[in-house]
C-alpha cells in the first residue's frame, strides 16, 4: 500500500510523518530535501484474530517546493491513499488547495483523498469543506492536526488505517509466486538499484510467474504500491527498466534541488554533476544513467552530448530581452497547469531553439522559416503561442508546435485544456473557443462577433479556422492536427503536413 503526502511547502509534513508513525515507525528507507520514503506497519482489521496481518504502508512524503512538480507524473501512482496537507494559517487560495486536487485527479486517477490541516495549535482550518466534497468526490475526510502538540494525530492514524483496511486491492488474493518475486525484486534493489526488464522476467520464469498477463500485472501493482518504479505504459520510460524508487527519487532530487546547479542557471556539467552525486549510492559509472533517466522523464537535455546538460526548471525566472513582432496565434487554458508540460515542451524542442532565447516558463522557436514565442503563465494556467514570419507556413509551424503540446496533454489524463483562436487585428477582443468555431462552420454559420471597445466587430468563421488547419484538413480529421516535427542530433528539421514539405 503506498500512502502520498502531498502539498505547499512549509506546512509541516515531515513533522506530521514523525507523528503518524511514531510508537509503530520500522526505519526510514530514504530521506532527501525533496522526498522522505518511510515504511508503517498497520494492524489489520480484517479476518479472525489468527489471520489478521499488519499492513505495510509505504509512505511517500513529497516536499511542496515549486521545482519538485515536474516530477509529479512519475512519483503520484494510483492505487494509493493520498494525504493533502494544509497550512490551517493560510486561506484555501494560499494553500492552492484545488491545484493539488487536480494534480491528484491526474496522476492518481480515483485515488482517495484525507485532506489535513495541520499546524491548528496556530489557527483553525478555514476552507469550503461543502463545496470540495462536492466538487470533489474522492475526498474521504477533513481533519485538523497540529504536529506540534499532536493534537488530531490519533483520529488522523484511526482514520488511515480505517481506509486502508477497506480499500479493495489491498486484500486481493495474489498467487505466493508473486510476492516471492516481489521479495527477490526488493533484495535486488537494494543491491542493484536497477535492473533490466529481461532480468525482471528471468525472475519471473524462476518463479513460476509466466505468463505475460501475469508479469504486466505484477509489476504494475509494485510500481502502484511503490516497491519498484516501472513504466510499462511508457515505451520511452519503459526502457529505464525497474528502479529502486529510493534510489531514482534521491538522484534526481539532489541534482534539482542543487544550489550551485540552480547558480549555473540550470547548466549541468559532468565535473557539477560529480559533485553533486558524489556519495557511494551513486558510483560514477551510474550517474550518467540518473541524467540519461532524467531524459526521458523529459526533466533535461543536451547541450553537448553526454558533457554538458541543461535542466529547464532550473533556469531564470525572468524573459530574456527580446524583440518580437509575431501575431497571437493560439492558446491553451487549463483547469491546472502542471510546470512540467512547458518543462517537457521544451525539451521536445531544444533542437529549435532559436539564439538560446529560453528561460523557465517560455522559448523562442526557429521552425521551418518561422519564429514563434510559445509561453506559459502557470498563475493564469494558460499557454499562448504567437508566430512571426514566412504567411504562407505560419500554419504550418503552429501545427507542428500544436503537435508536441497535445501530445504532452495526452500523457496527462484528465487535463484537457480549452483551446482559443485569437482575433486577428482585434488585439482587445477576447479570443474565440476552438471548438465552438468548428461549431458553427459546420452548422455553415460563416459570420460570428467579438467585442471591441464599444463596438462589436464581424469576424469571418472560416478564416478565422484557416489560421489553424487547412480548410481540407478540417474535414478530413476534424480538430486533429495532422502536421508532425521531426529532428536529429545534427539539429535538422523535418515539417511535414497535407499542402507542403519544408526541409532545412
Amino acid at each position: 500500500m503506498k500512502l502520498i503526502l502531498v502539498g505547499e511547502g512549509a506546512v509541516g509534513k515531515t513533522s506530521l510523518v514523525m507523528r503518524i508513525i511514531s510508537g509503530k515507525f520500522d526505519r526510514m528507507v530514504g530521506k532527501t530535501e525533496g522526498i522522505a520514503i518511510a515504511r508503517w506497519h498497520v494492524k489489520s482489521n480484517y479476518g479472525p484474530h489468527s489471520d489478521k496481518q499488519d499492513i505495510i504502508i509505504n509512505l511517500w512524503d513529497f516536499g511542496g517546493q515549486e521545482i519538485m512538480h515536474a516530477t509529479h507524473q512519475f512519483f503520484l501512482t494510483k492505487r494509493s491513499l493520498y494525504l493533502l496537507i494544509l497550512d490551517s494559517r493560510l486561506t484555501q487560495a494560499e494553500n492552492r488547495v484545488e491545484y493539488w486536487l487536480k494534480i491528484i485527479q491526474s496522476f492518481g486517477g480515483e485515488s482517495p483523498v484525507l485532506i489535513v490541516g495541520n499546524k491548528i495549535d496556530q489557527h483553525p482550518l478555514d476552507i469550503d469543506r461543502t463545496g470540495l466534497q462536492k466538487k470533489y468526490p474522492n475526498i474521504i475526510g477533513i481533519l485538523e492536526t497540529s504536529a506540534a502538540t499532536g493534537a488530531g494525530i490519533e483520529e488522523l492514524k484511526a482514520a488511515i488505517a480505517e481506509k486502508v483496511n477497506n480499500m479493495p486491492h489491498v486484500r486481493d488474493l495474489l498467487p505466493e509466486a508473486w510476492f516471492t518475486v516481489k521479495t527477490k525484486l526488493e533484495g535486488l534493489g537494494r543491491d542493484a538499484n536497477f535492473i533490466t526488464y529481461d532480468k525482471y522476467l528471468e525472475l519471473c520464469a524462476e518463479n513460476e510467474v509466466s505468463d505475460e498477463t501475469s508479469q504486466r500485472t505484477l509489476i504494475g501493482f509494485l510500481h502502484d504500491l511503490g516497491v519498484v518504479l516501472h513504466f510499462q505504459d511508457d515505451r520511452r520510460l519503459a526502457e529505464l527498466g525497474i528502479l529502486n524508487p529510493q534510489w531514482v527519487t534521491n538522484g534526481v532530487y539532489k541534482i534539482l534541488n542543487d544550489k550551485a546547479l540552480f547558480a549555473n542557471k540550470g547548466v549541468l556539467t559532468l565535473p557539477l554533476l560529480d559533485h553533486i552525486l558524489s556519495t557511494s549510492e551513486y558510483p560514477q559509472n551510474k550517474r550518467l544513467f540518473i541524467v540519461d533517466m532524467m531524459k526521458k522523464f523529459e526533466l533535461c537535455y543536451d547541450i553537448e552530448p553526454d558533457i554538458t546538460f541543461l535542466v529547464p526548471d532550473l533556469l531564470p525566472k525572468d524573459q530574456s530581452d527580446l524583440k518580437f513582432n509575431g501575431i497571437p496565434a493560439f492558446e491553451y487554458a487549463y483547469p491546472v497547469l502542471p510546470s512540467s508540460v512547458i518543462t517537457r515542451f521544451i525539451v521536445r524542442m531544444n533542437q529549435k531553439i532559436k539564439d538560446h532565447f529560453v528561460w523557465r516558463t517560455g522559448v523562442v522557436l526557429k521552425v521551418g522559416e518561422n519564429t514563434a514565442l510559445v509561453k506559459a503563465d502557470i498563475e493564469d494556467r494558460k499557454i499562448t503561442i504567437a508566430i512571426e514570419g514566412v504567411e504562407h507556413t505560419r500554419r504550418d509551424a503552429l501545427s507542428a508546435i500544436r503537435y508536441q503540446l497535445d501530445e504532452i496533454h495526452g500523457s496527462i489524463k484528465g487535463l484537457n485544456p480549452e483551446k482559443y483562436v485569437p482575433v486577428p487585428g482585434v488585439s482587445d477582443a477576447d479570443p474565440l473557443e476552438y471548438e465552438t468555431l468548428l461549431m458553427m462552420e459546420r452548422e455553415g454559420i460563416e459570420t460570428t462577433h467579438v467585442k471591441s471597445g464599444r463596438k462589436l466587430v464581424a469576424v469571418n468563421v472560416s478564416q478565422m479556422l484557416n489560421g489553424v488547419e487547412s480548410e481540407y484538413q478540417r474535414k478530413q480529421y476534424g480538430n486533429v492536427t495532422n502536421i508532425s516535427i521531426g529532428g536529429d542530433a545534427n539539429g535538422s528539421t523535418i515539417i511535414v503536413g497535407d499542402e507542403n514539405e519544408v526541409k532545412k
